[in-house]
């Protein structure tokens, strides 16, 4: 049995033979020892043994790198390049062709029955990132995946950077049984577009926790022209800007757009601050960009940042192009609206609006309207340009009232990511996101990088998160919530407390939805009915708990209680609690059977009252029209059968069955459903036929019943702008809760802002660094900082390495930040003059595939920082020219600490290990002040006094004034754990180095000081010596020309020697001076 079994699994694998040598060898039969038969080598080849070695011979072909999409940059699969007359393809395969042609650089996943399937290169590229099976089907290779996993697998492969299509069919079985195309394949087409950005705002897979989860997922176009950037900017650095960007991000889940232009240099530092505030998902490049502009927006959308880039023209927008194109939506989506909001007789509140937006575009710069028409065109074919037009809230990359900041500040000072790993973890967000919402924690973010210039908006945020604070405390005191006297005619009532309504709406609104895309996706139609239900509670609940604090005042005749006093927290809860919102919100919950929305039966979804959704009403009367018309048959086959006791029955989802026995005897023309061993069941003609017209009415039923959603939904988009405004203000009374948080667990301190027209200054007792406070807790060393514009305000810190410098300054700007969000910060006491931006240079990188070198990104920081500061802006500079030599990096340092100190007299917190540098305190007398991070230092026992590598340093971490001695290299060293031989040979070169040049000065200074000493000697000898010989007769010295020759060849070899830094040369001369002395001794 096993060799027939072999023999049988061999025809598989064995190779075919010619049909003629076939036919000889069955005429003429050979014996059998001859010729071994082919299956024992089709056996052989599929040995372990012999597969390696033909692996060895033949090594697999490296895959084909996949083609990219004329419009993207991405490795998009494109259709197959057979050509169609070469190959029959099925009715199936046709339409696969015809949908990859109409969309090439799309993924497509195509509904065929209950899973959805993928075709060509498609499947292989769906086969790779998803780990699925892809195998050969008639001409394409295919592979396939259930239709409920739709949402898992298309978030992967957007993911992975693909833009995804879905194509679905557009008939059902009833309706195609009911249409011309009977015998063709069911209708097909495009339902839905899926990429990174539009995603969360999709249908179907939107609104998820899983995949792109509570982050922002903004969509950046950049356009740029470097056409006419000299005549904007003039002036000593006007040079350095060399093309004018035009911006605009959105953030299409939430209906955040941002816009901007501006000038920026040939290393797209301000474009970088931009991405980095932003962390786009996607880039949309207006071409033609320029090349620099270009490289840089693609070296950031690297392999690692899994950031999808789109190019798309801008060709047409040259004259004037992208304003019409960009007013004709406006005006077209406006008369929509008021076409839509006649026909359901609805007040509008923003039709003010819409007109308000407008004005705005037409102010917009012309950069600006490029991009943004640009992003509507890109966003029409995801059909989800309405919330650019009527939902969208816009507002400038930078303003008067917000502080930019800058990438080098935002990586540097580690706001957003961390520089070991780039996680949040460790990061000023990390440490001060305490938010209970999602899109709390996504306002917070914006406030972190975009600190407050305004004094009045700083103080309103103080104010609230004092008062919430203050609350926590009281609330935690407190033993009950409420009492009731009712002894007295008059009735006291003592509110729930503020914090315990605040915390218990937060709380709540925690474990809901992402509230806010939620509304947008609403406002998009692509909310499901569970998912709408949800929000709208959500946002009542929030409502009617805020409204029991009775902030407008009116509940107030004979009832005592504490009120808010914040006017930031009152404007905020009476905005989360408008009547309007909250009774629109009751009004929609109403249409909706929340029982059918939870279980998906969309056929009874709208509850019909007061003559809404007439059609919905006719269509479900005609259903009812139709089952009862199908009951009632029962009566004709009871009579036909002459069984009066004849029911229909259902059987697996099989309705009005007859069920007979096996043998009884029914009309031919009865169709035979299912039996079994005993029974026969049947469905009559007059059954089918009603049947088939209850299923198109079921169908019809569908349809309206979609239509009739989907005119709900749009029905919301006139109250869009409520809402939202309702739940931003929900988002910020999350971010002045977390803030509260952070101060009462921390116990930070309020920071004092001066006035605006007193001198900018800096003074913080006990400062602490925000993110090392948490986690080395009371072991950290505080130190103090006081900066005066009239006084000192430069700080020139030295010190040890490893001793705390870095830490030092950047707890300074991190203390700054942290105050103009609003937040209470890590001091005893804090008093800040409100700045208009914090500039930092620290750390050493570089960038390979931009072309910058250490030394470049260096000097870049600093002419960045040397263009943009003011005097009412903080400068942190650690270690400035440690890039290139010693020399060239003191001078740059120096003449950088100068040019800031002279002309933009900002404050300034320089950190070097340039000694050199502090001499530029006699300069600046009273305006810089030399400090060093203390430390002690201790001899090892057996170790020579003078080796620096024996000495054990001990870091105090404090700031002290004063220039360090020694900044103590070999102990990092050891620290690093260099060879001792290494670390022992670097103290001798050392020890000789610092011996050359003392030796090396202090022969200077001596030589100074004969110079001196002998030129005093020459004036008093010239001063002594006689003017006459007849005073020297007087005098009884001998005088004579040769003498005063003497002296004044003794004095010029002295000189000489002093001069002259060759030793030779100076020594030869001393000699000559000796002997000139001596003869004048003998005379």
């Amino acid at each position: 049995m096993g060799k027939q079994k072999q023999q049988v699994i061999s025809r598989f694998f064995a190779p075919k033979s010619n049909q003629t040598t076939a036919s000889s060898s069955a005429s003429s039969p050979r014996p059998p020892q001859q010729t071994p038969p082919p299956k024992i080598a089709a056996t052989v080849s599929f040995s372990p043994a012999k597969r390696k070695v033909v692996s060895s011979l033949f090594p697999p072909k490296t895959p084909k790198k996949p083609k990219l999409s004329p419009h993207t940059l991405n490795p998009i699969p494109t259709p197959s390049s057979q050509t169609t007359h070469n190959k029959k393809y099925t009715p199936l395969e046709q339409q696969v062709v015809e949908l990859k042609t109409k969309y090439p650089d799309v993924l497509l996943m195509i509904e065929v029955g209950y899973k959805f399937r993928f075709f060509g290169e498609d499947a292989e590229m769906a086969a790779k990132v998803l780990g699925i099976y892809a195998h050969l089907d008639h001409n394409f290779m295919t592979a396939s995946i259930p239709t409920f996993r739709l949402n898992v697998h298309v978030r992967r492969l957007v993911n992975a950077g693909f833009k995804v299509g879905v194509v679905k069919q557009t008939e059902t079985a009833a309706i195609k049984a009911h249409g011309p195309g009977k015998a063709g394949p069911f209708g097909r087409g495009l339902s839905a577009l899926y990429t990174k950005a539009t995603l969360e705002a999709a249908e179907d897979v939107g609104g998820g926790e899983d995949g792109c989860g509570g982050e922002s997922n903004y969509l950046v176009c950049v356009v740029d022209d470097d056409g006419n950037v000299g005549k904007i900017r003039n002036g000593v650095f006007g040079d350095g800007f060399d093309v004018r960007l035009g911006v605009v991000a959105v953030e299409i889940s939430t209906g955040d757009v941002v816009y901007g232009e501006f000038n920026d240099g040939f290393l797209r530092s301000g474009l970088e601050a931009v991405l980095l505030s932003l962390s786009p998902a996607e880039l949309l490049l207006g071409q033609p960009l320029s090349k620099q502009t270009e490289k840089m927006l693609l070296a950031y959308a690297g392999p690692a940042s899994n950031v999808r880039v789109e190019c798309a023209s801008r060709d047409c927008f040259i004259g004037g192009g992208a304003l019409a194109e960009v007013m004709s939506l406006y005006e077209n989506m406006g008369e929509d609206t008021l076409s839509n909001n006649e026909d359901q007789n609805m007040d509008v509140p923003e039709q003010g609006n819409h007109r308000s937006a407008i004005e705005g575009i037409m102010n917009m710069p012309d950069l600006a309207v490029q991009a943004l028409a640009l992003t509507i065109r890109h966003l029409k074919q995801f059909g989800l340009e309405r919330i650019m037009c009527l939902g969208a809230s816009f507002r400038s990359l930078s303003g008067s009232m917000e502080m930019t900041l800058s990438a080098n500040t935002l990586q540097q000072l580690e706001v957003l990511r961390n520089n070991s790993n780039g996680s949040e973890y460790g990061t000023l967000l990390h440490i001060m996101n305490h938010t209970l919402t999602i899109y709390g924690s996504r306002l917070l973010r914006r406030w972190v990088t975009h600190p407050l210039c305004d004094r009045n908006l700083i103080s309103a945020r103080l104010d609230a998160v004092s008062e919430i604070a203050e609350s926590m405390g009281s609330y935690r005191t407190s033993e009950s919530v409420g009492q009731h006297d009712e002894k007295n005619s008059d009735v006291t009532i003592v509110e729930p407390q503020f914090y315990y309504i605040l915390s218990s709406v937060l709380t709540s609104l925690g474990r809901s939805p992402d509230i806010q895309r939620g509304i947008t996706r609403i406002f998009h139609r692509t909310a499901t009915p569970s998912e709408f239900i949800a929000v709208m509670q959500a946002i009542l609940y929030a409502g009617k708990q805020l409204q029991q604090l009775h902030i407008d005042g009116e509940y107030r005749e004979k009832v005592t209680s504490k009120t808010l006093h914040s006017a930031l927290l009152k404007r905020l809860i009476l905005t989360a609690s408008s009547p309007a919102v909250i009774g629109k919100a009751a009004k929609l919950l109403s249409t909706v059977n929340k029982e059918a929305a939870d279980q998906g039966d969309l056929l009874n979804l709208m509850i019909i009252s007061n003559g809404q959704f007439s059609e919905v009403a006719r269509a479900r009367k005609a259903v009812q029209s139709a089952k009862e018309e199908l009951d009632s048959l029962i009566n004709m086959c009871r009579k036909q059968l002459g069984m009066r006791n004849l029911e229909f029955m259902s059987v697996s989802g099989i309705t009005h069955l007859i069920e007979l026995p096996a043998n009884f005897k029914v009309p031919l023309n009865w169709a035979k459903v299912n039996s079994t061993k005993k029974t026969i069941r049947y469905h009559s003609p007059e059954v089918l036929t009603a049947l088939d017209q209850l299923a198109l009415a079921n169908e019809e039923l569908t349809i309206v019943c979609r239509a009739a959603w989907d005119s709900f939904l749009k029905e919301f988009g006139g109250y869009y702008a409520e809402f939202q405004a309702a739940v931003q203000a929900l988002a910020a009374l999350d971010c002045l809760h977390a803030l509260a948080t952070l101060s009462r667990n921390k116990n930070f301190v309020r920071p004092v802002f001066v006035d605006d027209h007193e001198p900018v200054q800096i003074h913080i007792c006990s400062g602490r660094h925000p993110v090392l406070d948490t986690i080395l807790l009371d072991n950290f060393v505080p130190n103090d900082t006081n900066l005066h514009a009239e006084r000192e305000y430069c700080q020139i810190i030295t010190g040890p390495n490893m001793g705390g410098k870095s830490c030092y300054i950047r707890q300074v700007a991190l203390i700054g930040i942290m105050a103009q969000v609003g937040s209470f910060v890590p001091a005893s006491s804090a008093e800040l003059h409100v700045l208009d931006g914090i500039y930092t240079r620290m750390g050493a990188s570089d960038s390979i595939q931009q072309g910058r070198s250490t030394f470049l990104e260096e000097l870049n920081e600093a002419s960045y920082i040397l263009r943009n500061c003011t005097a009412q802006s903080l400068v942190i500079v650690d270690e400035l020219g440690r890039g290139t030599s010693t020399h060239d990096g003191v001078a740059i340092a120096y003449a950088t600490l100068d040019y800031l100190l002279e002309h933009k007299k900002c404050m300034v917190l320089f950190v070097t290990h340039y000694p050199k540098i502090a001499d530029i305190k006699t300069k600046f007398t009273g305006s810089v002040g030399t400090y060093h991070v203390s430390y002690l230092t201790s001899h090892k026992v057996m170790g020579p006094m003078d080796s620096k590598s024996d000495q054990d340093v001990t870091y105090l971490y404090k700031v002290v004034p004063g220039v360090s001695e020694s900044s103590f290299g070999f102990k990092v060293a050891q620290l690093a754990q260099l060879p001792p031989s290494c670390i022992s040979r670097a103290t001798v070169i050392a020890a000789k180095l610092e011996a050359e040049v003392s030796s090396r000065v202090q022969n200077r200074s001596a030589k100074r000081d004969l110079l001196v000493k002998l030129s005093d000697q020459e004036q008093e000898a010239q001063e002594n010596m006689p003017v006459s010989p007849e005073s020297f007769y007087l005098g009884r010295v001998e005088a004579s020309e040769d003498l005063i020759s003497a002296y004044r060849d003794l004095f010029l070899n002295l000189k000489f020697a002093t001069h002259d830094d060759n030793p030779a040369k100076s020594f030869q001369f001393l000699k000559h001076a000796r002997s000139i002395a001596k003869e004048l001794i003998i005379r």
